[in-house]
């Protein structure tokens, strides 16, 4: 395995989700005080910067062969946007600067999958993403560790973030070996899903866009919620920290997968990130509910989105990473309408009524895997359930 771009992949990962597109809402408490945003407005931002992802994911899949193109244009959107933040003198800017600095995680997916396939042998391919998809989860840690280091002084932070953008994305660019995707077929020129291929799709669209929209509660105002049951601002930190941690541990999704099915991992992580979010609500205020919520939480999200990368590229094997970016642009939208609505709902006193909702809505994320309609055999629908089975 290319070890060096495996790393390098995982930090790029970790500085553009992490750090960039998730550390809002770690900071949205402090973002809240100094610009006087309700849940409302502070939820309609991180829908901004979700569905820029959306934007910048299809542009992305658009730059298909020139995977190196897209690696950099992640890495000038999230460090653009995260110096944004750190100089926003009010809402208006911060919210632009968000938008902006999310978008950059929508170029560094499918970037780093046409890397991994152009780099790494087939068959460590899938445990690769999966190590580099658990970035997320390391940038969640380094997020909790810079808002501490910088005690208080959220400027400082999001300056850094911006730095950390930029180094990450030259040492992936210069773990690159290959410099260029191989020849697929008789063209080279980039070839976006057809009709067929979303056919194909359609079970984890579904599935991705409810687990998305059931991910929001945790990811947008998951520290808030932890924020206001306690005075001790060192323990929601901690739990983030928590559930980038245990994050990490995603890097398992591509063994999962391989010992078990697709059906099954899937139903397990999304059950797992739903009832994790329920229990966050029911017991903010107690530090063994809060990290042990926050602990499934992170393991069982980064697995989840780890699955779906190994859906994609089952269920699409010549187009892995135009697969991936459709599976992870439902899903952002998904995590966006989950954002608005939740944030329409949500008293962060009380938030057991709108977090209970998103954990109903991650129960139902799972049916798709189990639904089988009536096809014939090697018909898209037929395609797509039998790849859950392998």
């Amino acid at each position: 395995m290319q070890w060096k771009l495996v790393f390098s992949g995982l930090t790029l990962i970790a500085a553009t989700y992490g750090l960039a597109r998730f550390g809002y809402g770690l900071f949205l408490p402090r973002f809240a005080e100094d610009f006087e945003m309700g849940p409302g407005l502070s939820g309609m931002i991180q829908a901004g910067s979700f569905l820029s992802y959306c934007v910048t994911a299809l542009l992305a899949a658009r730059l298909g062969t020139r995977p190196r193109v897209v690696v950099l244009l992640a890495g000038i959107t999230a460090a653009l946007g995260s110096a944004g933040v750190a100089a926003a003198p009010n809402a208006g800017v911060l919210a632009g600067a968000v938008v902006l600095a999310g978008a950059g995680a929508g170029f560094a997916t499918p970037g780093l999958v046409s890397l991994i396939e152009s780099n790494v042998a087939a068959r460590r391919q899938e445990n690769a993403q999966a190590i580099v998809n658990s970035g997320t989860g390391a940038g969640l840690v380094a997020a909790g560790v810079l808002l501490i280091l910088v005690a208080g002084q959220w400027r400082l932070g999001w300056a850094v973030i911006a730095a950390v953008v930029i180094l990450a994305t030259a040492a992936t660019l210069a773990s690159d070996r290959k410099r260029a995707l191989p020849e697929r077929g008789e063209s080279a020129a980039p070839r976006m899903p057809g009709l067929r291929e979303l056919a194909l799709l359609r079970r984890p669209l579904i599935a991705a866009g409810l687990a998305g929209a059931s991910s929001a509660a945790v990811w947008t105002f998951g520290r808030t919620v932890l924020a206001s049951g306690t005075e001790d601002e060192l323990y929601s930190i901690a739990a983030w920290m928590v559930l980038g941690g245990f994050g990490m541990l995603g890097a398992a999704a591509g063994s999962i997968v391989q010992a078990w099915s697709l059906r099954t991992a899937w139903t397990t992580t999304a059950l797992l990130m739903s009832g994790a979010t329920l229990l966050l609500a029911a017991g903010p205020a107690v530090p063994a509910a809060g990290y042990a919520s926050a602990a499934v939480f992170g393991a069982s999200y980064i697995a989840l989105s780890g699955v779906l990368i190994v859906w994609a590229v089952r269920t699409l094997p010549e187009q892995g990473a135009a697969g991936t970016v459709f599976l992870f642009i439902v899903l952002a939208v998904g995590q966006a309408a989950g954002s608005v609505g939740l944030g329409a709902l949500l008293q962060p006193q009380a938030p057991l009524p709108a977090f209970g909702l998103a954990a109903a809505v991650g129960v139902l994320a799972v049916l798709p895997a189990w639904i089988r309609g009536k096809a014939s055999p090697g018909s898209p629908r037929e395609a797509s359930y039998g790849s859950l089975q392998r």
